[in-house]
Order: structure tokens, then sequence, then C-alpha cells
């Protein structure tokens, strides 16, 4: 009767346990994945920073029919590293809450330097005209290259208030990591006074991974993430790689959980079946 009971409570331990495992790996993950290192580190792996230079030098050749500037004077002002600085200033300036810090000189001196040359060449007035011509070029260009810039859409994000409530949810999970992993430590002692923590600990960590596991390779094998409907290839791609990385750390996380609880259970098995043995003998 009283093994029947402190199975009963072992097993009650048990699945106390694979919540606060679970628990204490989502508050990891997003103390390691809200950071603007992560952040940056997947712009990096997804090419973006090239694929936004090719898609405001593709805008601005788009747009000559509209403004009569030629890509020419664009490729002076912005380049590879220019989109590269932009890019990750964005990125800190949003996790810390300020106004991005980017230089637009070179591009406001390339157009007006265009402009004084046509102006010259054509013999055109530098009048009221020219100069609100001049400024509304200068502003459509700092605007359109400091969105492309925003690859991670923070403004938009911030305006519908998202931006805010993803802080608010990182400082809270970094908040109980330690409550998560202290209450995993609690139901760990618990079964080590029970007698049997290999077993039961090693059914935690098998049930937990599988949980996180299984869900995550279903999510990589179906093509989910794929789906995403993105019409630009710069945020779709992206956002694509963030979210296949994260999912592959879920994955690998649950398999290796998974692996190290039946490793727990088989040995917890045979120091059963010893003590069993001894007992009889």
């Amino acid at each position: 009767m009283k093994s029947k009971v402190s199975a009963a409570v072992s097993a009650l331990v048990s699945i106390l346990m694979v919540f606060a495992i679970i628990g204490s790996a989502g508050v990891i993950f997003a103390d390691r994945i809200y950071t603007p290192e992560f952040f940056t580190e997947q712009v990096e792996r997804s090419d973006t920073y090239v694929n936004a230079y090719n898609s405001l030098m593709k805008g601005f050749e788009d747009n000559y029919s509209v403004s009569d500037i030629p890509s020419e004077v664009y490729e002076k002002a912005f380049s590879d590293e220019w989109m590269r600085d932009a890019v990750n200033e964005k990125i800190h300036s949003a996790f810390e809450g300020r106004e991005a810090d980017i230089d637009m000189s070179a591009a406001e001196e390339s157009i007006t330097e265009y402009f004084e040359e046509y102006a010259r060449e054509n013999h055109v007035m530098k009048d009221e005209t020219y100069e609100k011509k001049l400024a509304e070029s200068v502003t459509w260009t700092k605007k359109t290259a400091l969105n492309a810039a925003d690859v991670y859409r923070f403004d938009v994000m911030e305006k519908a208030g998202i931006l805010g409530k993803l802080s608010s949810y990182a400082d809270l999970a970094r908040k109980c990591i330690w409550m998560c992993i202290g209450g995993a430590a609690v139901l760990l002692i618990i079964l080590i006074l029970l007698r049997q923590p290999v077993y039961w600990t090693g059914t935690a960590l098998f049930a937990a991974g599988l949980l996180m596991g299984i869900p995550a390779a279903a999510v990589l094998l179906t093509g989910m993430i794929q789906r995403f409907s993105v019409k630009e290839y710069t945020t779709y791609n992206l956002v694509t790689v963030f979210l296949g990385n994260v999912t592959d750390m879920v994955m690998i996380t649950g398999v290796a959980m998974a692996a190290v609880g039946a490793a727990l259970i088989v040995t917890g098995i045979v120091i059963g079946q010893r003590r069993i043995s001894d007992k009889k003998n």
C-alpha cells in the first residue's frame, strides 16, 4: 500500500515537473531570443543586409519615371556598409526605446549636388519651385531608405502597440526564470525524498521533450512557416529564417530532453530491478 501511494505521489510530482520544465525552457528561450544580438544574428543568417540594399536600389530605379533622378545619384549616397549600419542601428534603437541615429547626410549631399548640376546645365532658376522640389526629393529619399533599413518593421509594430507588449512579455519572462527553475528543483527534491528520482525525472523530461519536439517537428516538416504570405521578399525571407531558427531551437531542445529522459527511465528501471533482486536475496 505504501509503495502504491509513493508511486502515485511520484507520478503527480512528475506531471507537475513536466510543466515546470516546459515553463523553464520557455522563459529561457524568451530571454535568449528577444535580444538585439539574436535579431541581428538572424539578419546575418538570412542575407538581409544585401537583400535590403538591393531592394532599396530597385525602388529608386523604379521611381525614376517620377523623380527623374538617376540611380547613380543614390548609389553615391548609399552602400552595403551604410545598410548594414542602418539595419543594426534600427534593431538596437528599438530594443533601447530610442530614436534611431542614422546618418543621412550623404543622401542629402548627393541629391543636392545633382539638383545644382542639373540647374546649371539646363539654366534652371533656383527659385521657390526649385527649393520645394529639392526638399521633397531629399525627404522622400530619406524616408524610403529608413523604411528599407527597418527590416523587422519596428516602426509599424511600435505604432500598433505590439513592440511594447513584446518587451513587457520578455521582461516578465526574465523575471520568472529563477521561479520556474526553482520550482523544478523543488519538485526534484521531492522525488529524491520519495526515493525514485531517476525514473520519474526521466519520465518528466521525456514527456516535456515530446511536448516540445513533436509540434516543432510538425511545423518544420509541413512547411508551415514557408506558407506565410508576405509580398516583400526581404521581409518574407527574414521572417521565415527567423521563425525557422526558433523552431529548430525548440525541436532540438525537445529531442535532447526526450533522449535524456529515455536514458533516465531505462536507468531507473535497472536500478529498480536491482533493488527488487537485492531484497529477494
